[in-house]
């Protein structure tokens, strides 16, 4: 009898994996301000069949335009599987500053390889099987948070190393925000060698979009606010 349960069970269909939760595509923009200087970044994730686009723009504005010509683009390729987002191709550009800074990188999920130059130089990696590129970190924190985690860790490859990052889920609550009063969840990494915390807080209302990020290192803050935001399908 125990045999036939046995073969019984091994026949049963095996539960599909969900895909992991993304936002509906949108374009969203950011203002950071410190000392009555601003920069801001406008952010869209865009889907492009089996492939999202996820690409940031950051620029001065204001008074510091005047002084700082510096354009900062980030762009994450993914793919949304079974197991997780994929990083397919990671992009990063700052120009206009005194040094011109690149990287560029490819996943090879086959040989599970990432290879790519940083600063003109060539870089190879293994690449742990969970591990996304340091700008798809903000949409994978949004489905580890949609799937109610209180406490994760998430390896990244941030330019051409490999690191993991440890966070904390805070409890919701209502912040200011220049879209007006949002209820929103904190998700805190601390970076004890630089004295540094790092909290980002997202709406679940909003499909847990990032309201706002804080940065505090020595007593001193930098707080980047959303500003306004586009959804370019009707929002789930």
């Amino acid at each position: 009898m125990v045999l036939g349960l046995v073969l019984l069970l091994a026949c049963l269909p095996v539960a599909a994996q969900s895909m992991p939760f993304v936002p509906p595509s949108y374009t969203a923009e950011y203002e950071a301000q410190k000392m009555g200087l601003s920069v801001v970044g406008h952010i869209t994730l865009t889907r492009e069949g089996q492939f999202l686009r996820y690409r940031a723009r950051l620029r001065p504005t204001g008074v510091l335009s005047w002084v700082r010509s510096d354009e900062i683009i980030e762009q994450s390729i993914m793919r949304m599987t079974p197991d997780g987002l994929r990083s397919e191709e990671y992009l990063y550009s700052h120009t206009g500053g005194s040094r011109k800074r690149l990287t560029e990188s490819r996943f090879d999920w086959e040989e599970y390889r990432v290879k790519g130059m940083h600063n003109d130089k060539p870089f190879e990696l293994d690449l742990p099987h969970d591990a996304v590129d340091r700008f798809a970190l903000q949409l994978a924190m949004i489905n580890r948070l949609h799937r109610g985690e209180k406490e994760f860790s998430q390896t990244i490859v941030d330019r051409d190393r490999v690191r993991t990052y440890h966070f904390t889920v805070g409890e919701p609550r209502n912040i200011t925000t220049p879209m007006g009063r949002v209820e929103a969840i904190p998700v805190i990494r601390e970076i004890e060698d630089r004295d540094t915390t790092v909290s980002t807080w997202f709406a679940p209302r909003m499909n847990y979009l990032p309201v706002r990020l804080e940065q505090e290192q020595n007593g001193d803050s930098v707080v980047l606010n959303l500003r306004s935001l586009e959804w370019h399908d009707s929002p789930r």
